[in-house]
């Protein structure tokens, strides 16, 4: 009967699959040949309601007519063969109470009826996850399943709901109105049914199945809301099957969906009070399991899209802001027990993870996370204490490692650099509320730490120094000022956390990876966060927190210099037998001094420091009339000692320099001259040089003879600063010649400001042009006669300093050596400083420096020869160590070469005849093996050559003629005799 709708040939191919395959492919096909006669409604936006409600009838009876006549079984059959398909015991239990009723009259219930059973066996009969050949399917007949499976929903589960749902425009349904009321036996039928279509992943295909996942949600919420208002009576164990269906979407088909289904069904207005709190438990048993979070997050950021794919919601799209807001209502509502807060607070630090680690998919949202947190720790005082224990845990393995094992990694890179974007994140994001900065207060002196022993160069050292000018930066002055005071004293509370001296952060050889390591127990590292402090202000944007720093060490350095405690307990120790009374006293003697002074030196090289001053010059002068009064005092305190007046001597020339900067800069000097007669009476009566110096340039400023200020600018050594601090190379070194100029002529204020000239030449050092940085070593030459020990020792910090970068640290090495050469044999006073410096380099595991302190050694030892003694024993031990161990070839050459310059340089062998011989047999070794680099058997046979000639000297020297003048005449007894013929001096 059915033949004449399709072709023949199409007829054909049925029946010659009817011949050859078995009888279950053969209802498959008969039940796709069904599906496919059948006219599926489609959604058309051109018709009305009213025409879409009449054609969807006319579909709806036309399909009947096609169902019954392939499948003549009445209703009652067809559901007792699907019930036996299904093979669900919890549903049999539960109709034998409540049996089915579909009267023939129900033309959608009869299409349900029929559709459930077609379907069930086109889908049992199919194999979806085999490969092979004979069980794939076409894509057409794949797209006829979707769409019956999606006609099928619309009258067995949207069809069926609960009437509170038809009340929002995601469920509206004009059959529903038509029904007198929900078949809820037979929506059982049809839940189960459903559950094994979403088992299908082919059927997903293209989000199809997302309008028909909402309405299976719905329809259990339907079912669980009818038995709440006792509209039916379900089984305790009906109740929990349709619970777990709902837990099998959250756990295995979409979370995503399942989150957005549940908050569609949400947002029906007037909803009963039982349905409520059915989603909002869901809702919060959802969020607390796992991931919960990450999948709300992901829900509500991707709605406009679901939304734009018709889920029937039409509004003006959400901003993130706004997104962020409810996510944020909905974590930290004060509703939630304080456990399920915990546990949101937990998966939050989760998701902040996630999304910096998936930075590309998921940046965008970490609004939420961050937003949700802060709404988070404001509920209550528990919170607040377990987000600060999660921070806490954070740092833990830099102040309190597990293990102290030398070698042992404690953080790769990727661990690093999560680590310190999530606090980046937690309090410098500047989009959302971030959390109150004051939680870092307690670790200030470990990120200071962090950020000075980091080097320079890397995005975590600026994310480091973002962190720590927030929290200063948001204190109010009291609390500033306490902070400062502690860092610098050190005297932290209990729950400060620093940095444990053997934590050590390494970049790699690269210097494009950190990683921190436990180092070993000998190792030595500056932990004092102050020294980290002057740094991290300069490179920072706010002006006004380094001014109020700047303000608080010098009234700190007042207040230490006023403490007359310190002279009392000085001479009261003749003796320091334990070890607390040695730190007791360096304490008290001179880290925070030193440390201050070195800070306060530090900053006042800062430009927009001066600006600040400039602005607040009420205080600073308050501030210098006091310490310029104390200072004359002094004189006439007998109590007060030597290193008191040193102290002060050197914050008074940091601030007189500070002052004359200052008025170099501005007009208005008369601010000034009430300073005047302390200066003068100070010139009288310090020591000082520098000072002196120092108050002569300020007094030329202050009195009559001050010029105005372009006049001032227009003087030699400003030119020359001026030149030096351009970007040009060429005026660069103009400038440092200029400089090198008026330090041959002596010229008092270049020597007044011989501070700031190595503070410039360091700078100018940096430069990439060799033309540039070859004449600013000319200027440290020319420094070091003004200031031996200063230029050495700062040269040799910069030298050893791990933060700067390898290039900028053998053109130090460069500088020192020249500076030794300059100095020549008197540089002996600073070999302490310049040996360890070099010793200390060549021990470095970076090859290139460790080469280049073995080049340096071995000039230095054929200037500082017949001091070698000393240290011969450790300079051998570091040669030998880099030649039997080092794999760094120019290395060991510049290790032979130290041996080959040191013989070079011995004068007397008998000096040093204690040595020749482990240096012979080193070279002699080295020489002799063929196999050994040429250019190491080249620097072995020098000195070889030349400690044979010094031999050869020593055991055979040369005649050497000596002249012998003598006049005689002098001094003689006179000849008496009459034949002797007299003096040439007596004939005349």
């Amino acid at each position: 009967k059915n033949v004449n709708k399709f072709s023949h040939a199409r007829f054909c191919n049925i029946c010659f699959c009817f011949v050859n395959k078995n009888m279950d492919t053969i209802n498959v096909a008969k039940y796709l040949l069904v599906l496919e006669s059948l006219k599926l409604a489609e959604d058309d936006a051109e018709l009305d309601k009213r025409k879409q409600a009449s054609r969807s009838k006319q579909l709806l009876e036309h399909n009947l007519e096609v169902l019954r006549k392939f499948t003549p079984n009445n209703n009652n059959v067809l559901i007792d063969k699907t019930v036996s398909t299904l093979n669900a015991s919890w549903l049999e239990n539960e109709l034998l109470l409540h049996p089915i009723r579909v009267t023939s009259d129900d033309k959608a219930l009869c299409y349900v009826v029929y559709m459930h059973y077609i379907l069930l066996e086109i889908m049992n009969n199919i194999n979806f996850n085999s490969e092979a050949k004979e069980d794939l399917l076409s894509t057409r007949h794949i797209s006829l399943c979707i769409e019956a499976v999606q006609d099928l929903a619309n009258y067995a589960l949207h069809g069926q709901l609960h009437t509170t749902f038809y009340e929002t425009n995601v469920f509206k349904c004009e059959n529903a109105k038509e029904n007198s009321g929900s078949n809820y036996q037979l929506l059982l039928v049809s839940i189960e049914v459903f559950e094994h279509f979403l088992k299908i992943k082919q059927l997903h295909l293209a989000n199809a199945m997302e309008a028909v996942m909402r309405d299976y949600m719905a329809a259990i919420f339907s079912l669980r809301l009818a038995h709440a208002t006792q509209d039916c009576s379900l089984q305790d164990q009906t109740l929990k099957v349709l619970q777990n269906k709902l837990n099998h979407i959250w756990l295995y088909v979409s979370k995503v969906e399942y989150l957005r289904n549940i908050m569609l069904l949400k947002s029906i207005p007037h909803a009963p009070a039982d349905l409520q709190r059915q989603l909002h438990q869901e809702l919060i048993q959802k969020l607390l399991s796992k991931d919960g979070f990450t999948t709300l997050v992901a829900t509500l950021h991707t709605a406009q899209g679901a939304e734009s794919r018709g889920m029937g919601v039409n509004r003006a799209p959400l901003s993130d802001k706004q997104i962020f807001e409810i996510i944020a209502n909905i974590v930290a509502f004060r509703g939630h027990t304080q456990r399920a807060q915990s546990t949101l607070i937990r998966q939050i630090f989760k998701f902040l993870d996630i999304c910096l680690l998936n930075q590309s998919a998921m940046i965008d949202c970490m609004g939420a996370g961050l937003l949700s947190l802060r709404r988070l720790y404001d509920l209550s005082s528990v919170n607040k204490t377990q987000i600060s224990e999660l921070i806490a845990n954070n740092f833990a393995n830099f102040s309190k490692p597990t293990d102290v094992l030398s070698g042992l990694i404690v953080l790769e890179h990727k661990e690093l650099s999560l680590l310190i974007a999530v606090q980046y994140q937690l309090f410098c994001s500047s989009t959302v509320e971030c959390l109150p900065s004051e939680l870092l207060i307690p670790y200030l002196p470990l990120l200071l730490q962090m950020y000075h022993n980091m080097p320079e160069g890397f995005l975590q050292k600026k994310q480091l120094a973002s962190i720590i000018t927030r929290c200063l930066h948001n204190r109010t002055l009291v609390e500033l000022q306490q902070i400062i005071t502690k860092l610098y004293k050190q005297t932290f509370d209990n729950d400060w956390q620093q940095l444990h001296p053997r934590v050590v952060i390494y970049p790699n050889v690269e210097q494009t990876q950190l990683t921190v390591k436990i180092a070993s127990s000998e190792t030595k590292q500056d932990l004092s966060p102050s020294l980290a402090l002057p740094e991290l202000l300069m490179n920072a944007d706010h002006h006004l927190l380094t001014y109020r720093v700047f303000m608080i060490l010098l009234e700190q350095m007042s207040n230490i210099l006023d403490d007359d405690t310190v002279g009392q307990h000085e001479a009261q120790i003749e003796l320091l037998q334990t070890e607390d009374e040695l730190i007791t006293f360096l304490n008290s003697k001179y880290p925070v001094k030193v440390e201050i002074l070195l800070s306060l030196n530090t900053l006042i090289a800062h430009q927009p420091l001066k600006s600040q001053i400039t602005e607040n010059t009420t205080d600073f002068l308050r501030f210098l009339r006091t310490l310029l009064q104390k200072r004359l005092n002094k004189r006439n305190i007998t109590s007060c000692n030597d290193q008191q007046t040193e102290a002060m001597d050197q914050t008074l020339h940091i601030l007189l320099t500070l002052t004359q900067e200052l008025l170099e800069q501005t007009q208005m000097p008369e601010t000034y001259r009430d300073l005047v007669p302390a200066l003068q009476q100070l010139h009288g009566q310090t020591p000082n040089q520098l000072i002196k110096a120092r108050i002569n340039c300020l007094l030329t400023l202050l009195n009559g003879e001050f010029k105005t200020n372009a006049a001032q600018q227009a003087s030699v050594f400003n030119a020359a600063r001026t030149l030096i601090e351009s970007a040009e190379s060429h005026l660069q070194v103009y400038g440092i010649q200029m400089l090198l100029d008026l330090l041959r002529k002596r010229d008092s204020v270049t020597l007044a400001n011989a501070h700031l000239l190595i503070a410039l030449a360091l700078s100018t050092l940096k430069n990439k042009e060799s033309y540039t940085f070859l004449n600013c070593v000319r200027l440290f030459v020319g420094l070091v006669h003004v200031m031996e020990a200063e230029v050495l020792e700062t040269l040799a910090d910069e030298y050893l300093s791990d933060q700067a970068q390898m290039d900028y640290r053998l053109v130090v090495g460069e500088a020192m050596l020249k500076v030794s050469h300059e100095l020549g044999p008197l540089c002996y006073k600073y070999k302490d400083t310049l040996l360890n410096c070099f010793m200390h380099g060549a021990r470095s595991p970076l090859n290139e420096f460790r080469m280049s302190s073995f080049a340096n050694l071995a000039q230095l030892t054929r200037i500082l020869c017949y001091q070698v003694h000393k240290f011969f024993q450790e300079l051998l031990d570091l040669i030998d160590c880099e030649l039997s161990t080092g794999k760094y070839l120019p290395a060991k050459r510049a290790a032979t070469l130290v041996l080959s310059e040191l013989l070079e340089g011995i004068d007397n062998l008998v000096d040093f005849e204690d040595m020749l011989l482990p240096i012979y047999r080193v070279l002699k070794v080295i020489e002799a093996d063929e196999n050994t680099d040429s250019r190491m058997r080249q620097h072995a046979a020098n000195g070889l050559k030349a400690l044979t000639e010094k031999c050869k000297k020593f055991l055979f020297p040369e005649m050497q003629l000596q002249k012998e003048i003598r006049i005689f005449g002098i001094n003689e007894a006179s000849n008496k005799s009459g034949n002797a013929k007299g003096h040439i001096l007596e004939l005349n």
